[in-house]
């Protein structure tokens, strides 16, 4: 998103995000990166009303428009008709906003007919969840699922995963991908008070009970 003089090319972005798990951290993040940048960002969400809480996070962030609706998400139990309603409001969004780039936190409508640049982020998919946690195939009931995934991913023009093994993951599942990109994840530092000892040479990493 940025020029060859190192400033941003993009003025204006329209992002879509679900508000129900960690898409939604990484949204604010890197809506309030954007926004100290003097980007706008649209942020249209989808999955369910914002919460008190998220509401509070985004208050004052500068820059920011938020669009919200309740439409099902790819990854929910029969979810298409929403899908496919769901789509025709980002574009409505699009029209009327006219952003210089479309950011996609989710798949399937990676496919619809954007006018602006299309890029999306892979931060989990189904298959790979099946295959990592319980070690086999996903059933075909998600075969349609990984047709709208393969067709969104497949129309973007970049494809940016937060870590190599993500990446690997879609194109191995959904590729091969035109142009696919590592991007990892971060959070500002001001959030993290410093520890008062040391640090010890040890990784803590965390998942969720259901996995």
């Amino acid at each position: 998103m940025l020029n060859s003089s190192g400033s941003s090319a993009a003025k204006r972005v329209l992002m879509t995000a679900d508000s129900i798990g960690g898409v939604w951290t990484y949204a604010v993040e890197l809506a309030g990166a954007l926004s100290r940048c003097n980007i706008q960002i649209s942020l249209a969400t989808m999955g369910k009303p914002l919460a008190h809480e998220q509401r509070e996070q985004i208050k004052h962030l500068p820059n920011l428009e938020v669009f919200e609706s309740g439409y099902n998400l790819e990854w929910m139990e029969d979810p298409w008709e929403d899908v496919r309603r769901a789509g025709e409001w980002p574009l409505r969004l699009e029209g009327a906003l006219q952003p210089d780039i479309v950011h996609l936190n989710g798949y399937a409508h990676g496919a619809l007919p954007w006018q602006s640049p299309v890029l999306i982020v892979g931060h989990s998919c189904v298959p790979s969840w099946w295959n990592a946690v319980r070690k086999e195939a996903a059933p075909s009931s998600w075969n349609r699922y990984r047709e709208e995934v393969a067709r969104g991913l497949q129309a973007a023009q970049i494809v940016i995963a937060p870590s190599r093994f993500m990446l690997s993951a879609l194109d191995q599942y959904y590729g091969p991908l035109a142009d696919g990109r590592v991007v990892p994840n971060g959070l500002d530092q001001a959030l993290f008070a410093g520890a008062d000892e040391s640090k010890r040479e040890f990784v803590l990493t965390a998942g969720r009970l259901w996995d």
